[in-house]
């Protein structure tokens, strides 16, 4: 029987899926094996994708046959490191490459670098390092993969003392579209090396990454919660103090209602309040100065601020690791913050379609903005301010009440805005995948696409497409 003839699963050839599964060594997951409900979850319940095949891989060999397998039948392939895609990108109705175990973390303290395989998180990347007294640039929530956040960038707790994820990034094992597996560095495929940094996952699938470790250990870290009836006072002082605060200082404004947390006093749960979050590294004596400033901003409700281990920061964003919730997003980069912006915010935390709902702002500067915008694939090194709307709900017959806030929030804060954070990008089509990137870094990215991947085998990512699909869809 050609291949041509024989029955297919969906769009997959029967034979083709029982070969594959031959050829891996992890597990290979249809819809009938038992644990599949289970392995096609992701974080963002909106997206609820019925994948024909879920290879739970085990090593790079695995990778190689599914992105063979996927080429050949011409289907799509989502790749799945902490399932954290606000998009939906992180799975598919034909592929899924789920990296879940491919968890291995090999820390030398005495060079300090990391070799940590795409399926760990970050919480358990930083709970090996702080053995060790050392941490990398992550994001803020300790059950983000470590492949997709530092495809996209990587901004977090220590971004203006050690910048971006990508910024320590020393070089990363990559499984081409034509199933070669290559090294990046910058001494060897640069090229790729540059794009991987920024570029998300257009141009390969990175099986493992070589991270330099920084020395980390106790920070003072936590938050100082302000009611929101302080918040333009609040907000206004944290963003000028926080702008010329020494590089060991990351903050980001958390605006949000109230969680019933015990420190929270009862009668604000469920109001609206900003928590200021932030890490100091450094002498823990200087730091209590610096942060010092933060709590006198106006009247706190609380302030959890402390010593701690690094990774206990983490905490502070624990229930965005839970999965099963309905999220949307939308994002930008500003100059700056002006009083303007800053009432419109306000309005706009007012009127948050969701109790759930979360706005973030982060000061950048620091360390980041010390890297040239052209270094690498991310290039919005000089921008002041980092700007988030997550709208969260449970409910999926209110979908499109907060499908409509999160439009309104972007419309009303765009002119004070541009630009947006690949990682905090949502489904918005191909000219907002465009503005995450300056025109020279996009028709840089561009290229690079037609050379490692010119037919768009990794077409499951917020998709800088090769120029041969783009001059057939303008055909078309």
């Amino acid at each position: 029987m050609s291949l041509e003839q024989q029955p297919r699963i969906g769009t997959l050839h029967a034979e083709a899926v029982h070969t594959l599964a031959q050829r891996v060594r992890g597990r290979l997951i249809q819809p009938a094996d038992a644990g599949y409900e289970t392995a096609r979850i992701i974080h963002n319940a909106a997206y609820q994708h019925k994948p024909r095949v879920i290879v739970q891989a085990a090593d790079a060999g695995d990778v190689i046959a599914t992105v063979q397998f996927a080429r050949e039948q011409g289907v799509s392939l989502a790749v799945r490191s902490g399932g954290h895609s606000i998009s939906g990108l992180s799975s598919s109705d034909a592929v899924v490459l789920d990296f879940s175990h491919m968890k291995a973390i090999t820390v030398d303290p005495e060079r300090r670098t990391a070799r940590i395989e795409p399926g760990a998180t970050w919480g358990e990347v930083n709970t090996a390092t702080q053995e060790h007294g050392l941490a990398i640039p992550a994001g803020d929530t300790a059950s983000v993969g470590v492949g997709g956040l530092t495809t996209g960038g990587g901004i977090g707790w220590l971004s203006r003392k050690y910048g971006l994820t990508i910024d320590s990034l020393l070089a990363a094992e990559v499984v081409t579209a034509d199933g070669r597996l290559v090294r990046a560095s910058a001494d060897e495929h640069p090229d790729l090396f540059w794009a991987i940094r920024g570029g998300g996952g257009n141009f390969g699938i990175i099986t493992a990454f070589e991270f330099r470790a920084h020395p980390v250990g106790m920070v003072v870290g936590g938050a100082i919660f302000y009611d929101a009836a302080d918040g333009e006072k609040v907000l206004r002082g944290w963003a000028d103090y926080a702008a010329g605060a020494p590089d060991e200082l990351t903050t980001i404004v958390f605006m949000m209602h109230a969680p019933p947390l015990p420190f929270i006093p009862p009668e604000k749960h469920g109001t609206p309040v900003i928590a200021l979050g932030l890490v100091y590294t450094g002498d823990l004596a200087e730091g209590q100065r610096v942060v010092q400033p933060l709590r006198e901003l106006a009247t706190p409700i609380v302030d959890i601020t402390s010593p701690m281990p690094y990774p206990a920061i983490y905490a502070l964003t624990a229930e965005a690791g839970t999965p099963g919730h309905f999220a949307e997003v939308r994002s930008m980069f500003m100059d700056a913050l002006d009083d303007d912006a800053i009432a419109t915010i306000m309005r706009q935390m007012n009127s948050i379609s969701s109790p759930f709902g979360i706005i973030q702002l982060r000061v950048l500067g620091g360390a980041m903005a010390r890297v040239s915008t052209d270094a690498t694939a991310f290039a919005h090194r000089e921008q002041g301010i980092f700007l988030a709307a997550i709208n969260v709900w449970m409910d999926p017959a209110d979908s499109l009440i907060h499908h409509a806030w999160a439009d309104r929030f972007y419309e009303d804060m765009r002119p004070y805005g541009h630009g947006v954070y690949v990682n905090f990008l949502g489904d918005e089509g191909e000219g907002r995948v465009r503005e995450a990137y300056p025109p020279a870094t996009y028709a840089r990215l561009e290229a690079l696409k037609d050379t490692y991947d010119p037919t768009n085998v990794f077409n499951r990512n917020q998709n800088i497409k090769p120029t041969v699909q783009q001059r057939s869809e303008e055909a078309a």
